[in-house]
């Protein structure tokens, strides 16, 4: 197969997801490489073959995949790619292979620690119904090569990896050093925040503070003189650095809303989630905890909260 001078497609799959649409790129360059695939649905596997097609390619055609984080909308037609190579953070391996011991560990770990800050048995059953989706949206598969900080893509040797941890731990971002182009999954977005979820900690280590690790991310590129930024949902960016000062100042005022309420007393993250964002927080809880709890962290690193346990509940107070 020849394949044309490198260029970068934006293939767009539609999900069952409130985000809405999630952007893949397909690379032809040395290796045709497509970066995220898509969640597993009919309408999202017919697109992508559609989309394929219209740039002179088959699905067949495709020799390596590449993988931002991941979540559903990201990786969920992955195995539809049985020849290509699966290229990604060695923590996707955990998610697409449904590692059991991991998944009962991650379950077990969550059910305690919503349940010590508050949140009840139908907001518990809300949140267990969402994980299940991610079953139901990806295919079991295998991650063949595990990339980190500073490698380059395989057989893309002007594309280097960044870490970007936050919005998941799984999270790379990746920039070409020729012209600062980047494709960068949902480490930015243009016209929404990026929430930073709330992953279990692996065995032996701390829990992952994801907030106070996605504001490293977002101050990271800030550093890598970007271009142009092509995002895993919505328009592409071209002024990195001012959007992702916005997003770091949003992220501070909110914290300084929290603190604001816990001035008038102690509450627990249930508590504060539904005084936050109301209706929202019964809905999803999963992702309005995982907000709340990323701006206590920001508060507690400038010592600015503390915990109160009574045995049943752990509660926030404003110092």
């Amino acid at each position: 197969m020849t394949v044309k001078t490198e260029k970068i497609h934006c293939i767009t799959i539609p999900t069952p997801f409130l985000v809405g649409p999630v952007n893949c790129y397909l690379i032809e360059g040395a290796v045709l490489t497509l970066v995220d695939t898509g969640p597993k649905t009919e309408e999202g596997l017919n697109v992508l073959k559609s989309r394929i097609k219209e740039i002179g390619y088959t699905m067949n055609d495709i020799e390596q995949i590449v993988l931002t984080h991941h979540h559903p909308d990201h990786v969920g037609l992955t195995a539809s790619f049985p020849h290509a190579k699966v290229i990604g953070h060695k923590l996707n391996q955990l998610w697409l292979s449904r590692d059991r011991l991991f998944f009962e560990q991650y379950a077990s770990y969550f059910k305690t620690f919503y349940m010590q800050h508050g949140l009840n048995e139908n907001q518990l059953k809300v949140i267990e119904r969402s994980s299940l989706g991610y079953l139901h949206f990806v295919d079991r598969t295998n991650v063949d090569i595990f990339i980190s900080e500073g490698d380059t893509l395989p057989g893309l040797p002007h594309w280097q990896v960044v870490e970007t941890p936050g919005h998941a731990q799984s999270h790379l971002f990746f920039i070409r050093d020729t012209d600062r182009m980047a494709i960068g999954g949902d480490v930015l977005l243009a016209s929404v925040s990026s929430n930073a979820l709330l992953e279990a900690p692996l065995d032996g280590e701390e829990r992952p503070k994801t907030l106070l690790q996605y504001r490293d991310s977002l101050q990271k590129l800030k550093d890598l003189d970007i271009k142009e930024l092509y995002t895993g949902h919505g328009e592409k960016i071209k002024d990195v650095a001012a959007l992702v000062d916005k997003r770091l100042a949003s992220q501070e005022e909110r914290a300084k809303v929290i603190y604001g309420y816990l001035k008038e007393g102690p509450m627990t993250v249930n508590e504060l989630g539904a005084k936050m964002f109301g209706r929202s927080h019964e809905k999803q809880p999963e992702l309005t905890f995982s907000e709340v709890f990323g701006h206590l962290d920001l508060l507690a690193q400038d010592e600015l909260v503390s915990e109160i346990n009574d045995g049943d509940f752990i509660y926030f107070k404003a110092k």
